[in-house]
Formats: C-alpha cells, sequence, structure tokens
C-alpha cells in the first residue's frame, strides 16, 4: 500500500518534485580559468586574463581576475578586478560556458588557455563621454570590460576597468587607471574625486568639462555632485540635494536645493518643492526661493 500511495503523490506533484532540483555549476568561486585575446587591443597590446568566475549568484559568472597586459614578447603591467564578467555568449563560443539542460555550466579543461576574440559586438563597446555607459532599463548590461578613453580631457586615454554590477542600483562602477611614463607606459589607480567614484550613473560633458556623479536613494533622496575642470584641476562646484520632508498641506514634499561651491565654501543657491498629486500621479511644483 506504501508504494501506491508514494506513486500517488509523485504523479498528483510533479512541480514539487522538479523543484527540488540543486543548483550545481562548475564554476563556484575556486576554479581559475586562463583566457587569452587573440586581438591586439588598443592598438598596441595582448591581453591574458586569469579569472575566479562564480555561478552561484546573479548576474551568472562574476568574480575577481587579474588582466595583464603585454606589449610585443614582453610584460607591462596587470590590474585585478573584484567583479570581472564577460558576455555568456562569448564564453559558449570560446568553450568556457558548456551548460546542461537545466543550464547549470558543466565541468571544463582548466589547464587550457580559451582564446576569445575582444573586438565583436558582443561586447556592446561603450563610451563614458557618450554616455553610452547609462544604465540599460531593459536590463541589458552586458559589455565591455575594459576599455581606453580619455575621460579627464588631457588628450591621454585612461583604462577603464569595469566591474560589473557592484554599483549602487546594481549598476557597474569604474576603476580609472591614469598612464604614466616615468617607468615606460603603464597606468596608475586613480585614488581621487571624482575619478575614484564613477559608476554607471555618472554623465561626462566634453564641451564644457564637467563630471555629474549622480548618488541614488530613492525617489526623493538623492544627489548630484558637478565637477569642473578649473586649472587643470576637476574641483567641486555645484551640489544637488533632493530631500523629502512631512508637511501638514501637501503631505510629504520633495525638496530640491542647490549649492555652489566657491572658494571651497558652500553656499545655497535656491531651493524649491513639489508634491505628488494622486490623482493625476504627477508631481506640482511649488515654486523655487532664491538666496
Amino acid at each position: 500500500m506504501k508504494y501506491i500511495i508514494l506513486l500517488a503523490f509523485l504523479l498528483i506533484n510533479p512541480v514539487t518534485q522538479a523543484e527540488e532540483v540543486e543548483w550545481k555549476s562548475f564554476f563556484d568561486g575556486t576554479k581559475t580559468v586562463h583566457i587569452k585575446f587573440t586581438d591586439i587591443i588598443n592598438g598596441e597590446y595582448s591581453v591574458n586574463v586569469v579569472w575566479t568566475p562564480d555561478d552561484g549568484y546573479g548576474p551568472r559568472l562574476v568574480g575577481p581576475a587579474s588582466i595583464s597586459f603585454l606589449k610585443g614578447k614582453g610584460y607591462l603591467f596587470s590590474v585585478t578586478v573584484e567583479d570581472f564578467h564577460l558576455p555568456l555568449d562569448e564564453l559558449k563560443k570560446s568553450g568556457i560556458l558548456k551548460t546542461d539542460d537545466e543550464g547549470q555550466a558543466l565541468e571544463i579543461d582548466l589547464h587550457k588557455v580559451y582564446s576569445m576574440e575582444y573586438n565583436t559586438k558582443s561586447f556592446n563597446k561603450i563610451s563614458l563621454l557618450n554616455n553610452t555607459h547609462n544604465y540599460d532599463e531593459s536590463g541589458s548590461r552586458e559589455q565591455t570590460p575594459f576599455f581606453f578613453e580619455d575621460i579627464d580631457f588631457d588628450g591621454k586615454d585612461e583604462l577603464v576597468i569595469v566591474d560589473f554590477n557592484s554599483g549602487q542600483r546594481g549598476v557597474n562602477e569604474y576603476s580609472i587607471y591614469k598612464p604614466t611614463y616615468k617607468y615606460g607606459n603603464m597606468y596608475n589607480l586613480v585614488s581621487v574625486e571624482p575619478f575614484n567614484i564613477v559608476d554607471q550613473l555618472s554623465t561626462f560633458d566634453k564641451v564644457n568639462k564637467t563630471i555629474d556623479i549622480y548618488s541614488s536613494g530613492g525617489s526623493c533622496s538623492n544627489s548630484n555632485q558637478k565637477f569642473k575642470l578649473v586649472n587643470g584641476k576637476y574641483t567641486l562646484v555645484e551640489l544637488t540635494d533632493w530631500d523629502e520632508r512631512p508637511t501638514m498641506e501637501y503631505g510629504y514634499v520633495c525638496t530640491e536645493s542647490v549649492y555652489d561651491f566657491i572658494k571651497g565654501q558652500k553656499i545655497l543657491k535656491s531651493t524649491s518643492g513639489s508634491y505628488k498629486d494622486f490623482e493625476t500621479g504627477g508631481r506640482i511644483k511649488l515654486g523655487i526661493k532664491y538666496y
């Protein structure tokens, strides 16, 4: 009788049985993969990557890596990144990602060096200056893991390393490396603002030589820092703060305060407010008070 009852349970609950399949990916954060890009990058570098991906979280296959840049036959320099990622299509084409019927990654040969082409459409080349790096509301964030671009407008390309989905609101963060020629063609990590706080929500204005660093804390708990190139140095020139406060007349009001920075002093420029109209779903402006 117990066998008949067990059979009946399995027939009645097929979904329950399917849901109990345990996720077991070969890439568990302990396997090291060796990758070689087959083409010359930025017109001069051969690039190799040593990567330890983890397939246990979303997004898939993100983990620490060491990226080595070589020129000619000799080693030149390397950088490290905590959240390295490559497009899944490229991983499949190279043979790094092989999956079973449940989509779980299968075992591969870790002694092999896997080849991959860098200059392909799969890497979705981006530009900070043209703001093609901005967050895609469709949810597609596949893009190149690193690139070269003159983002401080000094005529020399910086090396931009992408930390995939590691920033605020799940966007990408960027580590900026500036070229130095003191010991040959090398790159050093920039640790000063605004270049040490750049992410996918930042915007660059090449014409006005400004960089906006946006911080998102919610619907009305945000800020934007505007840095401008002045006498060869980026300086904070404006801060916009958004904050929410309760009122008796309008309910919660979203206030916008704009500050100028003059000789390092923070000076209130203007304050405005708005509240949500629940009948229309829009916001009603209360006007602007200038100081």
